[in-house]
């Protein structure tokens, strides 16, 4: 499979997929919700305020092109690295150093068959229904649920156990510092 922002300038090659993902997700926390806002893109969200997202491991994406275009953001010191192509300002992933995780926007997965997220069934779980907007027809969970940790959690013991967060193309080989310096979109 292979994620790709809008222009086509940045591409990146997702090994082993779909094999190795809990599948899809969907966020409606008013940090994500901030984010799109102020870079812009409040197009990927959808009409309730939620974000779709499908992790894959760090050490699973290989970049084809485009790094230079990489920026990245976070809303504070310690908030999350979340990772744009500059060149069309496509929303790519968000991700933490160390942490076997990286949650690649619905939006950027290209293959020649459109319909191939849908192999991945429904959205297996939806959180932070609390800052959701309007009334969504769906159940989503007010904060984190069991459900969404029972959905998400092989999948991190999984990865921190074969240390899937090694080898992560958005950061410096020693695992921490980013191959772009974040900028704090917050300050």
């Amino acid at each position: 499979m292979q994620i790709s922002c809008d222009c086509g300038s940045f591409t990146a090659d997702l090994r082993t997929f779909p094999k190795n993902t809990p599948g899809r997700l969907a966020c409606y926390c008013n940090d994500c919700q901030t984010y799109l806002n102020k870079i812009d893109r409040a197009d990927v969200l959808d009409e309730y305020g939620g974000t779709e997202i499908i992790p894959v491991y760090p050490s699973e994406l290989k970049i084809l092109q485009g790094r230079e275009s990489l920026k990245c953001y976070r809303l504070t010191e310690k908030g999350l690295y979340r990772w744009v192509a500059a060149c069309c300002n496509t929303p790519i992933a968000n991700t933490k150093p160390g942490f076997p995780w990286l949650g690649i926007f619905h939006t950027v997965y290209k293959n020649s068959d459109p319909l191939s997220l849908d192999s991945l069934g429904e959205i297996k779980s939806r959180i932070f229904g609390k800052y959701a907007t309007g009334q969504p027809p769906f159940k989503i969970a007010d904060k984190m649920d069991l459900k969404a940790l029972l959905t998400v959690m092989p999948f991190i013991v999984k990865g921190k156990l074969l240390k899937k967060s090694e080898g992560s193309e958005f950061f410096e080989s020693d695992g921490r510092t980013p191959i772009v310096i974040p900028e704090i979109l917050n300050s």
